[in-house]
């Protein structure tokens, strides 16, 4: 076993399952199409097909869907350690109930971090920590704001290096609003006293801000 498939396997079989529980029936990859119709980028490297997200369901630990991907952090060009795994992140949603539309979420921000990693859009940074992206969920999500995961470890080692668990967490268009007056970790705070926090639910109503 080579160096990328011992950090896949510690990533998915030791780390994923310890923190996670029941990863599901397999990962659900990327595919072509993604890239290209939502991109319009049709120049995949086919190591970009093998990222993908896992569907975990509630467990003893945990009330909610989990949805992590998986792939962002292979040791793809190296043979050794160093500070960051590959692109040096994975992502997470968790959800009340299993959602068609989460699966799909988070392969198209893993492609998108991807094109980042390329420089398809400049000098723009890949995601991290904070960062606040525009996606409607209907009816009343608009955007998205990637903070620090709850109850999970924000950061996990591999062989092959660190990677920063980013969680996904929706935001109506009154909460975005308040994230661009105050920044994303006050958003987030505000959140987690509403008792919604690191849930996505694009049925709830803002969160009412004094």
């Amino acid at each position: 076993m080579n160096f990328l498939e011992q950090a896949w396997e510690q990533r998915e079989e030791d780390l994923y399952k310890s923190l996670f529980g029941d990863t599901g029936k397999g990962i659900y990859p990327l595919h072509f199409d993604l890239f290209k119709k939502q991109f319009g980028y049709d120049n995949v490297d086919p190591r970009w097909l093998h990222y993908g997200v896992f569907k975990c369901p509630p467990n003893e630990n945990r009330n909610s869907w989990l949805y992590v991907s998986s792939g962002m952090s292979n040791p793809w060009e190296t043979d050794e350690k160093e500070e960051y795994s590959g692109l040096g992140t994975e992502l997470i949603l968790e959800t009340i109930k299993d959602e068609s539309w989460a699966i799909p979420l988070v392969q198209s921000l893993i492609a998108f971090n991807i094109l980042l990693s390329i420089g398809k859009y400049g000098d723009r940074p890949l995601l991290e920590h904070w960062a606040r992206i525009p996606q409607p969920i209907e009816p009343n999500i608009s955007h998205l704001v990637l903070g620090v995961p709850e109850n999970i470890p924000e950061t996990i080692d591999l062989i092959s290096g660190s990677v920063d668990l980013l969680q996904i967490v929706g935001l109506t268009q009154t909460e975005f609003d308040y994230a661009k007056e105050n920044g994303s970790p006050a958003v987030c705070d505000l959140l987690k006293k509403a008792g919604i926090y690191p849930i996505t639910d694009p049925k709830r109503e803002s969160v009412v801000i004094a």
